[in-house]
């Protein structure tokens, strides 16, 4: 850093304090520096301003007027052409340990092959993936609520409803569960189903989207389908689940399939559940999120995003786009500090990847508006449907792997 931006710096955080008084609580937060320069420029209220210096780019720590987000969010998406750009904390601890994790890396937890040895199986399973099942899912989320926002009606049904149907795919499963995660700070609720593995339930895998929507400052009649960001994400999953269970497949580590609570205010319903195995000492072997798989804005068909996410992974996550889906086109892009939910695993301590939709510079444009809707993307789920193909091989490549099963004695 030469001296005199280290003089700028200084002379900023010395005031610790931007704009007019606060319109609401202040909340700890961390972003990048374009988001950080952003909410400057908006006259936000921040005090407490402590940078910290990752080996990709300077992220900013503070307490910020809680109501200046939303505005922050629709700037980081109309002016720096990314999502997301922040991190809610529930205290300056944990905010300065989540930036600590970023910064040493992450590896496996426990031993993890990423051999592609489950052809058979994967195969099997492919053709039963349909694109109008993801179809209908997208439809039906982005057209049964006026938004499905962390703190509206429409976001807690959703969140019940989700439950519910999940609850109706698992019936007769008994190595199956459905339950909601609730965050003791807003009334929607996070929704994990969970296949049991056989003979490593203690290793888990993830595979998530999230489920609230938004159009900035939202309220309970805000319109807000959010048909890609992010019925889409949810929908592509729910058809693994669907084909999975279906088909009686019995991984031998467990697999859970979330959909996340309050994604677009800062990432909190994935931090709070990364956080909870972290205490908890769960061992997460991988965690696969699904933001945003309907609208292919560029000539890519999947975007695998390089920041905050794990490079060996990813690595394995295109090995397994060219072995199974061989005519994809998949290329790489960055995305910025906390774009999405993978980060929440990743500042836990975990391995995670990020395929995406399209090349950062030519994604969804309709996003965060009323108008995402699926009509933007030709009303099919062609798209969506090859994430589909890609989280089944995921899922079973990461979850079948362990000792068979032993038959029990006659």
């Amino acid at each position: 850093m030469n001296p005199s931006r280290a003089a700028w710096l200084s002379s900023t955080l010395a005031t610790c304090l931007v704009g007019t008084a606060s319109a609401g609580p202040l909340v700890w937060a961390s972003m990048g520096e374009d988001a950080y320069r952003l909410l400057r420029r908006a006259g936000a209220q921040m005090e407490q301003v402590e940078p910290h210096a990752l080996p990709s780019e300077t992220i900013y720590l503070m307490r910020v007027d809680e109501d200046a987000l939303p505005r922050l969010s629709r700037d980081v998406h109309e002016q720096l052409h990314r999502c997301g750009g922040y991190i809610v904390h529930a205290s300056r601890a944990e905010g300065r340990q989540t930036l600590a994790r970023f910064k040493s890396g992450v590896g496996p937890q426990g031993k993890v092959s990423y051999a592609i040895d489950d052809a058979a199986e994967v195969n099997a399973l492919l053709p039963q993936l349909q694109e109008s099942q993801v179809r209908s899912s997208i439809v039906q989320l982005s057209t049964a609520y006026k938004n499905r926002y962390y703190t509206t009606t429409g976001g807690v049904n959703a969140s019940d409803d989700l439950a519910q149907s999940w609850k109706q795919l698992a019936a007769g499963r008994t190595d199956v569960t459905v339950k909601q995660f609730t965050h003791p700070s807003w009334p929607q609720k996070s929704v994990i189903l969970t296949i049991k593995g056989t003979t490593r339930p203690k290793q888990i895998v993830v595979i998530g989207g999230h489920l609230d929507s938004t159009v900035g400052f939202t309220n309970e009649n805000s319109i807000a389908p959010g048909a890609d960001d992010d019925a889409s994400g949810v929908a592509s999953l729910q058809e693994v689940v669907r084909v999975l269970l279906t088909s009686g497949y019995q991984p031998r580590r467990t697999l859970q399939f979330i959909a996340y609570a309050a994604e677009e205010v800062g990432l909190r319903g994935s931090a709070a559940i990364a956080a909870d195995y972290r205490a908890k000492g769960k061992k997460v072997v991988g965690a696969l999120q699904l933001d945003m798989t309907n609208y292919q804005g560029g000539t890519n068909d999947i975007t695998m995003i390089t920041d905050y996410t794990n490079a060996a992974q990813n690595q394995f996550v295109r090995d397994l786009a060219a072995y199974y889906l061989p005519t994809l086109v998949v290329k790489n892009d960055a995305c910025g500090y906390a774009c999405s939910d993978h980060a929440s695993w990743t500042s836990n301590g975990y391995v995670a990847s990020f395929p995406f939709e399209a090349p950062m510079s030519q994604y969804n444009p309709y996003i965060h508006t009323s108008q995402d809707t699926i009509d933007k993307s030709g009303n099919t789920a062609d798209h969506a449907i090859k994430f589909s193909r890609l989280a089944l091989a995921y899922a079973i490549e990461l979850g079948s792997d362990g000792p068979a099963p032993v038959a029990p004695r006659k």
